[in-house]
């Protein structure tokens, strides 16, 4: 399994997958290369796929000193794994806490960075709009719940709708309970909930050169799509694709549509 140094002893997993210009995928909060299944193999047909483990989470590095989660840090990550994998720049597709990294990688490192894919993120800090208060406890009681399919159902009403989980909802536990051996640890959470507190690109955003799409559920219940339509109105020429009736893990729920959107977005400069 190929790692990455990201130097003062972090090591991060990644992989690799397809051929083409590189799309580095980031994974949002606690999660892994796996929350992307429903995305990476039809992507992987038309780039060179990078997904990666971010520090605090999987089989990458977790340090113990909460310090050394910072958003820049985050994006130097992104930086090694590009650099580990062959590529001096890619494409980049973060979703959430991917997102806000993926942010922070086209304002710190532009020359890394191709084209830009926003899911369900936010520009953090006082512009950050706050889904309801209860929603903000649940997630991170869920992130702390043992049994994973208890963790999971406990996120569904802010990350499907009612109709999807009616359909997918033994599909959903099942890839839950197979993936439990990959969730964060304690340290690692506090590490990642460190990072997201330092995360504030309002001033920064009209400084990203990248291409740009924001994509966003509009119902979502975790991050409001609030979010990425205030991201979009302050990233030059950056385009909004509001998926109606999704929530969060609308980058799931609309898997086939976004992929599309993606593909189709990717190949604008070829």
């Amino acid at each position: 399994m190929p790692y990455a140094d990201a130097g003062a002893g972090v090591r991060l997993y990644y992989e690799v997958s397809g051929e083409g210009e590189p799309l580095l995928l980031i994974p949002g909060f606690g999660c892994t290369v796996e929350i992307y299944f429903a995305n990476a193999p039809t992507l992987a047909q038309h780039v060179r796929l990078i997904a990666f483990d971010p520090r605090g989470a999987g089989r990458s590095s977790v340090p113990d000193d909460l310090t050394t989660y910072t958003m820049r840090a985050y994006a130097d990550d992104c930086v090694a794994v590009m650099r580990a994998s062959g590529a001096e720049s890619a494409h980049v597709f973060g979703t959430s806490f991917g997102g806000m990294v993926a942010q922070n990688l086209a304002i710190l490192h532009p020359d890394r960075v191709r084209r830009l894919v926003l899911g369900c993120t936010t520009p953090g800090g006082e512009h950050h709009v706050l889904p309801p208060m209860e929603a903000i406890a649940t997630f991170l009681a869920a992130g702390e719940e043992p049994d994973p399919e208890r963790s999971v159902r406990m996120r569904y009403p802010m990350h499907y709708s009612d109709a999807y989980i009616a359909t997918h909802d033994a599909e959903i536990v099942s890839r839950a309970i197979a993936t439990a051996d990959l969730g964060s640890t304690p340290t690692g959470r506090a590490g990642q909930l460190a990072a997201v507190q330092t995360h504030d690109t309002w001033d920064a955003l009209p400084t990203i050169i990248a291409p740009t799409l924001v994509a966003h559920g509009d119902e979502d219940g975790l991050v409001p799509v609030a979010n990425g339509r205030n991201i979009a109105a302050r990233v030059p020429g950056a385009t909004l694709s509001v998926y109606a009736g999704a929530k969060h893990m609308f980058f799931v729920e609309c898997a086939q549509q976004l992929n599309a959107e993606i593909v189709a977005f990717l190949a604008e400069d070829v």
